[in-house]
């Protein structure tokens, strides 16, 4: 005897309203558009996959890059005409990289995959959030970022 009863027609139709309803507020998300875009970008480019490390990694490179970089200058390298040609571009690269990962941090949410902020919970298998459908926003995070929380 099972321990409860299968779910009726009824049921069902009301699962799949949810569910057409849940995909229709993803679809209208900022997050979705930027995906889709995306994928059409990688087809036209060819399956050319552009995805950024975390913004640690590219932290530590832009940190190394400007050590190369001041490593250039200094008297014993400065003399070599290699290295007075690829200090500035060390300099500019590091600068680059840690302004990404900066910004890249910045951008990427509190607490693991959860879009909209607030607790991941989970609901038929799927991680939810009762924030807001359409994410968090950018100046949302400016004003957490400088509210200190």
């Amino acid at each position: 005897m099972p321990s409860s009863p299968p779910p009726d027609r009824f049921q069902r139709e009301i699962d799949d309203i949810i569910r057409l309803a849940e995909r229709r507020l993803e679809h209208q998300s900022f997050g979705y558009r930027v995906r889709r875009s995306t994928r059409r970008l990688g087809n036209v480019f060819g399956g050319v996959h552009l995805k950024l490390p975390p913004p640690e990694t590219l932290g530590g490179w832009g940190l190394a890059l400007l050590l190369i970089s001041w490593l250039l200058t200094l008297p014993i390298v400065s003399g070599v005409l290699l290295g007075r040609m690829l200090q500035p571009w060390a300099l500019m690269l590091g600068v680059l990289l840690l302004t990404v990962a900066l910004i890249s941090s910045l951008m990427r949410g509190r607490g693991g995959s959860s879009v909209g902020g607030g607790s991941g919970r989970m609901w038929r298998g799927e991680r939810i959030s009762y924030g807001n459908p359409y994410g968090e926003g950018f100046l949302g995070r400016l004003r957490r970022m400088f509210r200190g929380r």
